[in-house]
């Protein structure tokens, strides 16, 4: 399978998932947090998208846009998700007035909650690829050897690391959702039981041999 068509099935699954979220609200009265916490959610749905979108249309002719936008789209979730579980009104305030956010292991504190206690995945992400993602997005050498490995200079990323890039931003896709219930289950948690029951059965696109 091309590049170009595994993104599209991803882009596939991906508009499953934002149904999904479309059809869950937060109340016109919310606490300032979740506001923030549902905007970063949604940027990292919105990440997700551009990932497939690009390597959809444009295959690896562009393909250091969306690597530079793997990090940018895990921190929205962190972040996210710090705000929604783990915000005090007064770092809300630092951060909608002084755009300001705790100089802090913001995952540390996500995985004191449930079910992240359970599913370490913020701490393990940053002990495993945070360095890369940061390379990617600022410049560094990752990104500058994968365009220099090649006759010419351009973007020669190996195929497995461009099927990684996409079937990573489908799972953060999905996740953010899925944290959106959370978060949208402390209010309305009829309708968000049945959006999690449609999103449990949103399938994985199958990733293609490399």
């Amino acid at each position: 399978m091309s590049i170009e068509d595994y993104a599209a099935q991803v882009a596939r699954t991906l508009n499953q998932a934002g149904a999904v979220a479309s059809d869950l609200e937060l109340p016109a009265n919310v606490a300032d947090r979740y506001r923030i916490a549902w905007a970063l959610l949604r940027l990292t749905f919105d990440h997700a998208a551009s990932i497939a979108s690009n390597f959809h249309y444009h295959g690896r002719e562009l393909a250091g846009s969306p690597f530079a936008l793997m990090r940018p789209m895990n921190e929205a979730l962190k972040r996210g998700t710090w705000f929604a579980f783990c915000a005090t009104d007064e770092q809300t305030q630092d951060f909608i007035r002084r755009d300001i956010v705790p100089r802090r292991d913001l995952a540390a504190d996500i995985e004191q909650h449930p079910p992240f206690n359970q599913f370490p995945v913020f701490s393990r992400q940053y002990a495993n690829a945070w360095g890369k993602f940061h390379s990617f997005t600022h410049g560094g050498a990752q990104v500058v050897g994968a365009y220099t490995m090649g006759g010419e200079i351009g973007p020669a990323f190996p195929d497995r690391d461009i099927y990684s890039v996409i079937e990573h931003a489908e799972a953060i896709a999905v996740m953010a959702v899925h944290v959106m219930c959370m978060i949208a289950g402390e209010f309305h948690p009829e309708t968000t039981r049945a959006a999690l029951t449609r999103l449990e059965g949103v399938e994985p696109a199958a990733r293609p041999d490399a």
